[in-house]
């Protein structure tokens, strides 16, 4: 791929082949947006027509040998490739109807269960080339390295500068003769949604009826205005007429929505007494076999993925130490924690990093819990799961009744973007432990807001606590891997690198001298101000909760630093003891 190396990997016990992606990055943006995408995979994966995620590991650039940050992504193999088996049947003239019905209805299908998420997951990069055979000759979608949760809704208050910024990151994502009006002239102001999918959904209907591409040439000015058209004499496929029709709206509040687009593919199918979701058998004679003939050899230095049959587990290609080897987790030195890790069934938002440690969001009551986790169902779930074994740890600033959870609740909770004091994360960290020590089936249940910063912070902290990882890095890689991208900002990540230090083998333990802050340095001049030239800055800071020094005042009489200025130097003087927060 245009961004990864993909080999054929093979389990030398059982003969099972499989899709081995190697992807490498050199900066921290890239690797989130790998990880997003290993996560969009693992959560999607399970239905018939996205590529099935087997599992991943990575390491980091200071362990990999090319200098940067790797990761490997196992999935199953499918050597089908759908735009091969195009160009071959071009041959053989055009497809038949029901061909076209069966291959795009079990697209749309991939796409309706990535937009029933929540919030829907838009794949942005549909096309052709990213639509695969599998074996059993059904439709396999891949590559989600572009697929995003975030919308945008542009009015007339953006500035240039917001929607240059938009566009960009949306171009980078997408595929010229796919791109939609929406995002190929901002300034129309139509909102970017999943109905940007819709669009690319009725470019691949159009090519697979008419073996070309409505936008061939991916002109602007034609998708702007929708400018394309149906050959007059096509009798064909008549019946999908007015689905590209639908679909390739400019405004995209007038598209079809992709549950009513399958709908209407289910009425066709029924009508021509078609089964859409059966392998599409034809397209695999008419090609006497499969599209591409397997390499003989990957490549040098290819590992063989192992792999558990489960999908549980993660790559043992690489092996070394607890920042590698991200299979059979335990905890060597006490035994606490467990190698396996389940995401709960149901609708609870909650997920287990190991058997032993689960995060969870905040368990909510009345409206609340209409769009959060039910405080009951919680208590349901942990009773019947883990009776009377269970100890749950609120990382938030909120409260609830502990007679829920039969009085078993620790309020850790500390400051909402801010990172907790080391004292307090330290001994977190202790009564898990000393909670796990206590009986094998015990498990600790955490929750912050909504599962992510606060949560990644302290389960990090005590795997390695434990010693089971000995970098930050692997351990928030762990808490991705297991329940999302937690979000998390420096000062979080410090902490977890205290925790790494004081239980290393050589510890270092922070000291509580007390030093003199002299000045806040900050090169280049952040361009924070309107017009991106430069910003007016104030410093505060806190050792504990208590704030000890400020340098804010009237906006006029701050010292505005501009770009030309090289850094921007805030003077302060104050001495400080403990942990401190600048």
């Amino acid at each position: 791929g245009g961004f990864a190396f993909v080999y054929e990997a093979q389990d030398l016990g059982s003969g099972r082949e499989y899709a081995l992606k190697r992807l490498l990055s050199n900066e921290e943006e890239r690797s989130r947006a790998i990880i997003q995408e290993v996560c969009f995979l693992k959560k999607l994966s399970g239905h018939p027509n996205i590529v099935q995620f087997c599992s991943a590991a990575s390491i980091g650039k200071e362990e990999s040998d090319t200098g940067q940050a790797e990761f490997l992504l196992l999935t199953e193999l499918c050597r089908g490739q759908l735009v091969e088996f195009l160009k071959k049947s071009e041959t053989k003239g055009p497809l038949s109807c029901d061909t076209v019905l069966k291959i795009f209805y079990q697209t749309c299908r991939a796409v309706q269960h990535m937009h029933r998420q929540k919030p829907p997951i838009i794949h942005r990069d549909l096309k052709v080339e990213n639509l695969l055979l599998s074996n059993q000759g059904t439709i396999k979608l891949c590559d989600f390295g572009s697929a995003t949760t975030v919308s945008h809704a542009p009015d007339y208050s953006w500035s240039a500068q917001r929607r240059a910024l938009v566009e960009e990151e949306v171009t980078r994502n997408t595929t010229p003769m796919y791109r939609t009006p929406e995002i190929v002239d901002l300034y129309s102001n139509f909102p970017i949604s999943e109905k940007q999918d819709i669009w690319a959904l009725g470019c691949i209907l159009y090519l697979l009826c008419f073996g070309q591409h409505p936008f061939e040439d991916g002109a602007k000015l034609r998708i702007v205005n929708g400018k394309y058209s149906i050959p007059a004499d096509d009798t064909r496929y008549s019946v999908f007429h007015g689905l590209i029709r639908a679909t390739l709206k400019v405004n995209p509040e007038e598209r079809l929505s992709i549950t009513e687009l399958v709908n209407q593919l289910q009425e066709i199918a029924a009508a021509r007494s078609v089964n859409p979701k059966s392998p599409i058998t034809e397209l695999l004679e008419q090609n006497g076999g499969y599209g591409n003939a397997a390499p003989g050899s990957a490549g040098p230095g290819l590992a063989v993925a192992e792999y558990e049959q489960s999908y549980g587990g993660l790559l043992d290609i690489l092996r070394g130490g607890p920042g590698r080897l991200l299979t059979n987790l335990k905890d060597t030195s006490s035994k606490v924690i467990q190698s396996v890790a389940n995401y709960a069934k149901g609708d609870l938002d909650i997920s287990y990093i190991t058997s032993r440690i689960a995060v969870m969001s905040f368990p909510a009551e009345g409206v609340e819990s209409a769009i959060k986790n039910n405080i009951e169902d919680v208590r349901l779930f942990l009773d019947s799961k883990h009776p009377g074994h269970y100890a749950v740890y609120n990382l938030s600033s909120r409260t609830y009744r502990p007679a829920k959870f039969h009085n078993r609740v620790s309020e850790c909770g500390w400051a909402a973007r801010r990172a907790p004091s080391l004292r307090s994360l330290y001994s977190i960290c202790r009564d898990m432990h000393w909670w796990l020590r206590q009986d094998h089936k015990n498990v600790c249940v955490l929750h912050c807001t909504d599962g992510r910063a606060a949560s990644a912070v302290a389960v990090c902290s005590f795997l390695c606590f434990c010693r089971l990882f000995s970098t930050a890095e692997a351990a928030v890689y762990m808490f991705s891997m297991k329940r999302c991208p937690p979000g998390i900002w420096p000062s979080h990540k410090r902490y977890i690198e205290y925790m790494c230090d004081m239980v290393a083998e050589e510890p270092i333990t922070p000291h509580s001298k007390p030093i003199l802050v002299r000045a806040i340095v900050m090169t280049p001049v952040p361009l924070f101000n309107k017009q991106r030239s430069g910003c007016r800055p104030f410093c505060e800071v806190y050792v504990g909760d208590e704030r000890v020094a400020t340098t804010s005042q009237e906006y006029d009489r701050m010292r505005d630093f501009r770009i030309e200025d090289g850094k921007a130097v805030i003077p302060l003087g104050t001495a400080v003891q403990g942990d401190v927060l600048i």
